[in-house]
């Protein structure tokens, strides 16, 4: 089918570009499980949570996490609700470097829409916020 084969086409193509660009920003992993703390439990997540969300296993994701919070990125706090384990956050610099990487991964797409009119951005814009919420409720 050919959306799906553009679909796939897309993904790759953003993650070739992204990679040959890494040395701009964060790689992928690492932005990933960002949103994914940035956007859990307002009080934190607990690392067998955040595996789960990602698909990783506890062992895989605690090698991620252990990297971004020597990095500075997150942050562990004791878990009010069971003194055994802990929670975690984004730091105030992993705030900011995911702000940055945001703002890299907008220039990105906004670079490569450059030449297309205002009607094609305002239909692709439509059409892919059809496709998310139809993904949200599936």
């Amino acid at each position: 089918m050919q959306l799906t084969d553009e679909l796939a086409r897309l993904f790759a193509n953003m993650g070739q570009t992204l990679a040959r660009r890494a040395h701009q920003g964060m790689d992928h992993q690492d932005f990933s499980t960002l949103v994914a703390v940035s956007g859990a439990c307002p009080e934190g997540t607990r690392l067998s949570d955040l595996a789960a969300m990602r698909g990783f296993d506890t062992s895989t994701m605690s090698r991620r996490v252990s990297h971004l919070c020597e990095t500075g990125l997150l942050e562990r706090s004791p878990d009010p609700q069971d003194g055994r384990a802990q929670l975690l956050h984004v730091s105030d610099e992993g705030r900011r470097a995911l702000a940055e990487e945001r703002a890299r991964r907008v220039r990105l797409i906004t670079e490569s829409l450059g030449e297309w009119t205002p009607d094609d951005k305002s239909e692709l814009a439509r059409l892919l916020s059809r496709l998310n919420d139809s993904l949200e409720n599936a």
